[in-house]
């Protein structure tokens, strides 16, 4: 029997007793810290505007930049409060609060998160795990939200002020539309397929699933927030932390290699960082 299969996005090593981090908390400890987002005020009067009168915001936004990958123990990096009889009794700390009658499911998902995590397996991220957009191509009708992930490249459209389609099949990355609310962009997600996880840990979500994203710019800052809805399986809306992204001048999105899922006696163990796929 082969031995558990690993994303090459994220890497592998061949020691016992050793994983790596989880993809999105490889992204957290890369991206700066901030206090929480207001999304609801004005932009300042520094922020660049296009001839509609609405935010620019075309640009790159932050970039993950030679990032080291960590060896962890199965687990360090979860921390949760467990019982002696291996039941959840405490939510980690911006985790969603599942409902009770699936704690056990989120547990069992966390301890095979190397075999069950979708993105350890060239899976796309999904919404809201892949975070902000690295790129926004912006017009009055669309916008264009480029990622370059660790599994490789994504984009998504927005459709500006328009319905949600209902002639298209569910996707990681669903169907989202937006609309402004003053001088934030707000973009509604709903189409959502249940093959990714909400973030790390076993996180998983339903077909009901609806996300909440909001965008202002505010002089060379982009802030983003969002919020996830699930009444099937969350107990209450979760709110994804706040992150503030600085405008980057001196970096374009390339094309990432091709994300191939390999065992891990195929791949390198000794003195790995960065990103391999």
């Amino acid at each position: 029997m082969s031995m558990k299969r690993m994303t090459t996005a994220v890497a592998a090593a061949g020691i016992v007793g050793l994983c790596f981090a989880p993809v999105e908390a490889q992204r957290r400890r890369a991206e700066p810290t901030h206090a929480a987002v207001d999304t609801q005020s004005k932009a300042s009067p520094g922020t660049p505007r296009l001839p509609d009168g609405q935010p620019d915001l075309n640009g790159m936004w932050y970039h993950r930049i030679g990032a080291p990958v960590p060896l962890i123990k199965p687990g360090e990096s979860y921390d949760a409060k467990v019982a002696p009889t291996g039941q959840l009794t405490q939510y980690p700390v911006g985790f969603p609060k599942y409902k009770p009658a699936l704690l056990a499911k989120v547990e069992d998902l966390h301890k095979r998160t190397i075999e069950a995590d979708p993105a350890w397996s060239c899976g796309a991220p999904g919404v809201p795990r892949i975070g902000p957009p690295q790129r926004i191509l912006q017009t009055a009708t669309t916008m264009v939200f480029l990622y370059d992930d660790l599994s490789g490249n994504f984009f998504r459209v927005v459709r500006m002020n328009a319905p949600h389609r209902t002639d298209i099949d569910v996707s990681a990355h669903g169907d989202s539309v937006g609309r402004w609310e003053g001088d934030t962009l707000v973009v509604d997600v709903t189409n959502l397929d249940d093959s990714t996880w909400l973030t790390d840990n076993g996180a998983f979500h339903s077909l009901q699933t609806r996300v909440v994203e909001r965008i202002r710019r505010d002089g060379n800052n982009l802030h983003y927030e969002a919020t996830v809805h699930d009444p099937e399986v969350l107990a209450e809306p979760w709110k994804v932390n706040g992150r503030v992204l600085p405008l980057m001048t001196n970096y374009e999105i390339e094309e990432a290699p091709h994300c191939i899922e390999r065992d891990a006696t195929d791949l390198p163990v000794d003195g790995f960082h960065g990103n391999i796929r």
